[in-house]
């Protein structure tokens, strides 16, 4: 029978034996401080920096974990630098937005029609039928091609409207401070927006863009709560008046 030698105890053991049976050493096994020797690498197999072993399969990336990202810009120029900003341009209306805004800033278009494939241009729409529809503050901007811009516009416009008819003929204090600046903004509002239908048909910029009107509703609320409260103010009554003396 054929026995080989254990190299750590001297123990004998079966010669196609994987470890020693006394020991537990594995045969084979790389002895302590030094490197296993490395498999042979076939012909055209690349090896890797390190080790000199095979090159380990390409890992898949860590979806988990953002990396940067180099923007090049398309061949239509859509997607570009200006100086440290980012910019794209929206497919549908033309306008500029920043990288950071997924959804244009005028026609509400989604950033993602950049990586689509082109569509047919949609119908040119009349700039005579968009301000005439401006009758109704809001439909010629949906007629125009802006659906969202023109909803909006209308919930605000009746909003404005609605508290200038409830707070007229109020005490003065709401008058001055409340009504008569929600009538002028409504009345703003109505035209601006006819003008814009007429821009938006045109393929051009509006005038007053989602972040000029939010600005305009934060300040119109304020003067509501300030209104509201010196009216409630006016309105307490105050202590009775002494009697004569004497008088409980």
């Amino acid at each position: 029978m054929t026995v080989m030698t254990c190299p750590s105890c001297g123990a004998s053991n079966p010669a196609q034996s994987d470890w020693c049976g006394q020991c537990f050493a594995r045969f084979g096994a790389p002895e302590p401080g030094r490197k296993a020797p490395a498999p042979p690498v076939k012909e055209g197999t690349r090896r890797s920096g390190g080790d000199g072993g095979i090159a380990p399969p390409a890992r898949p990336p860590d979806l988990r974990r953002t990396v940067p990202v180099r923007l090049v810009p398309t061949a239509e120029g859509r997607i570009r630098k200006v100086g440290a900003k980012v910019e794209w341009t929206c497919v549908s209306c033309e306008t500029v937005n920043p990288i950071d805004e997924p959804v244009c800033r005028v026609c509400a278009g989604s950033m993602l029609n950049l990586f689509r494939e082109a569509s047919p241009p949609p119908p040119p729409r009349s700039r005579t039928t968009a301000l005439a529809l401006s009758v109704i503050p809001g439909a010629g901007l949906w007629y125009a091609g802006a659906p969202a811009d023109g909803v909006s516009r209308l919930l605000l416009w009746a909003w404005w409207l609605a508290t200038t008819v409830l707070l007229w003929g109020r005490p003065p204090a709401l008058l001055w401070i409340v009504t008569v600046p929600f009538a002028l903004a409504t009345a703003a509002l109505w035209g601006v927006s006819a003008i814009d239908a007429g821009r938006v048909a045109e393929r051009r910029k509006v005038l007053a863009g989602p972040r000029v009107l939010g600005v305009a509703a934060a300040v119109l609320s304020l003067l509501l709560l300030v209104g509201l409260f010196s009216a409630a103010m006016a309105v307490t009554p105050g202590p009775p008046p002494a009697g004569p003396a004497g008088e409980p």
